[in-house]
């Protein structure tokens, strides 16, 4: 029998599979995250990774996962990579970090995995240059901040109201949030009444997060993954591993008297890379009220962190003009901050002079690649 009107048979039957789609809750489609399906993701850094929930809520969970916190150092593709380093050991690293994921970033992230930290053992990678004149600027939050987390970190009962309190009044510096009702209640009184988001939109958001997990990651333009892919266990000691990177560092910058590599180098000589660095290092920086919510929030979940401070390119820094001392203070200011407030706290910025130990201005490689895998697996094993 042929039907008189297909076309609304049609409508009806999508209307109704939307209508389902729109009503059932987003942990129907939660995909089964087993260990070899996050490995895929172990150096993605994409956005389901970092601004959504799912992924770092089953990595978290995983005890087999070591997790590394940090920004655009995690994606470069350097042979020294940590994660390639230790693979084949366990558990196993994974890396959650992009350009601009600072402090504020890290502590919404991590706050909306709060109930997953008790005694998860992680390394957080802090770096100097973070600590700018006016701190995190709008375009770079709007860009990177994500209203799933914000929302999971108001909504937890067990994030203690003082640090929901300090993040309502850290997120009403930006112009975006300056007229939220929600953000303004919390800011004033410390006490969370209805939600940062409507439920029913938080989990439409939720609901989008977990589709896009379906879409397999295309490794053609990821040179990390590619490189952790075809590289083979080390067997090499730290002593061994630092005279190849050293070696290996000094191969690949020798056009010019920074040690910073080629390829960059003739970017800089383009300039297609910033060279005035004069609104970083700055000790009234709000980065520092950024990082002491992040560590107060990691020690009220139990989160067993090892903060790793990056250092700079000193030689570099010192020629365009913020030199040694400035640079020095600040990072005596961070390492005090994490360390006050009751931090685990591996220093590195006394090596800002030493060779290969940056592979550009600002970016740790080579050797000192090498020094954060060792400091790595020790904290694994401590």
């Amino acid at each position: 029998m042929k039907l008189k009107h297909p076309a609304i048979l049609a409508f009806l039957v999508s209307g109704l599979l939307f209508g389902a789609f729109v009503l059932i809750p987003a942990s129907w489609l939660q995909p089964n995250w087993s260990h070899q399906k996050l490995l895929k993701q172990q150096v993605a850094n994409s956005d389901n990774v970092i601004k959504g929930s799912a992924i770092q809520h089953a990595m978290l969970k995983d005890k087999n996962f070591y997790p590394v916190y940090g920004s655009s150092e995690l994606r470069k593709d350097d042979p020294y990579q940590p994660v390639i380093l230790l693979k084949g050991k366990k558990p196993d690293l994974f890396y959650v970090g992009t350009g601009g994921q600072t402090d504020l970033l890290q502590a919404i992230a991590l706050g909306a995995q709060y109930d997953q930290l008790k005694n998860k053992k992680m390394t957080i990678i802090i770096s100097p240059q973070w600590f700018t004149r006016k701190g995190m600027l709008e375009n770079n939050y709007l860009g990177r901040v994500s209203k799933v987390q914000i929302n999971r970190y108001f909504d937890n009962p067990n994030i203690p109201n003082h640090l929901k309190q300090r993040l309502a009044q850290r997120l009403l510096h930006f112009k975006t949030n300056k007229h939220d009702d929600f953000l303004k209640q919390v800011a004033k009184t410390g006490e969370v009444k209805g939600h940062y988001l409507n439920p029913f939109y938080a989990n439409h958001l939720e609901k989008m997060e977990i589709l896009k997990s379906y879409i397999p990651m295309s490794v053609e333009t990821d040179k990390l993954t590619k490189l952790l892919d075809k590289s083979k266990p080390n067997t090499k000691s730290y002593a061994q591993l630092d005279k190849e990177a050293e070696k290996y560092g000094k191969s690949r910058s020798s056009t010019n008297p920074y040690r910073i590599k080629d390829e960059y180098w003739k970017l800089i000589k383009q300039n297609k890379r910033p060279i005035s660095r004069q609104h970083e290092f700055h000790m009234n920086s709000p980065e520092f009220k950024d990082l002491a919510l992040l560590v107060d929030l990691m020690k009220a979940g139990n989160a067993d962190v090892q903060y790793v401070v990056l250092p700079v390119n000193g030689k570099w820094y010192d020629s365009i003009h913020v030199d040694r001392e400035r640079r020095q203070k600040v990072d005596e200011k961070i390492v005090k901050t994490i360390s006050s407030h009751g931090g685990n706290v591996h220093d590195m910025t006394d090596q800002d002079y030493k060779p290969y130990v940056m592979s550009d201005a600002v970016h740790i490689g080579w050797r000192g690649l090498v020094e954060l895998t060792e400091k790595i697996e020790k904290h694994i094993h401590s």
